[in-house]
């Protein structure tokens, strides 16, 4: 099942809303044979991640499908390093992709995988293409990120989360996502980064993905 550590504890376990909530399905159906699956949420606001993601699971619930939702830094990886406060430590996009990998592989190996193998539906939130949004936004190569997320399985479905005021910086705490955390680690790095136009270019790339057909808009419908 979907969990975390400190912090995140209560968080990536089954949500609703971003608190805890109990399988509505365990005592209505018989426990599933077959694998389950996965759904991974993007955007680049944490907290609307985090909602979406919770109302996804609400969702699943009412149709008696058994979900959790498995988030970013599950292993507190960005929360014990604390970047988002540190006006000292250097750092860059690889490097911050490097441990936003590093974390997925923990989310995968202790939330994701197990909770498939016993047929639930975990919603990623976010998943890969965040982190490759990013990636490009920053001026990374493709074939790197690429074989950076290498290990990750691919999802059965992807959806985004619609964007409010897509010319805007983070004004979420540094904790509350990837990119939050991210952008402010950039930006006490140095001074040429401006986070809102980091973040407008990382919307560019998810348009782009959305444009192909590889991710859709999240509806009423999953």
């Amino acid at each position: 099942m979907p969990s975390g550590k400190g912090k995140n504890q209560k968080a990536n376990a089954k949500e609703k809303g971003g608190e805890k909530v109990k399988d509505t399905t365990k005592d209505k159906a018989e426990p599933s044979t077959t694998a389950g699956r996965l759904i991974a949420i993007e955007g680049t606001r944490g907290p609307d991640v985090t909602e979406a993601a919770g109302e996804v699971v609400k969702r699943l619930g009412k149709a008696k499908v058994s979900s959790g939702a498995s988030r970013w830094d599950a292993s507190n990886t960005f929360y014990e390093m604390k970047l988002g406060k540190s006006k000292n430590l250097k750092v860059s996009p690889r490097v911050l992709l490097l441990l936003y990998a590093t974390d997925l592989v923990f989310r995968l190996k202790w939330e994701i995988q197990p909770a498939i193998e016993q047929g639930m539906t975990v919603i990623a939130a976010p998943y890969v293409e965040t982190g490759i949004a990013f990636g490009r936004a920053a001026g990374l190569p493709r074939k790197w990120l690429t074989e950076l997320f290498s290990f990750a399985p691919k999802a059965s479905a992807c959806y985004r989360v619609k964007e409010k005021k897509k010319k805007e910086a983070w004004k979420a705490k540094p904790t509350d996502g990837f990119l939050e955390f991210a952008g402010a680690a950039l930006a006490a790095s140095s001074a040429g980064w401006d986070a809102a136009e980091l973040r407008s270019r990382i919307i560019e790339q998810i348009d782009e993905l959305e444009a192909a057909k590889k991710c859709k808009k999240l509806g009423k419908k999953v």
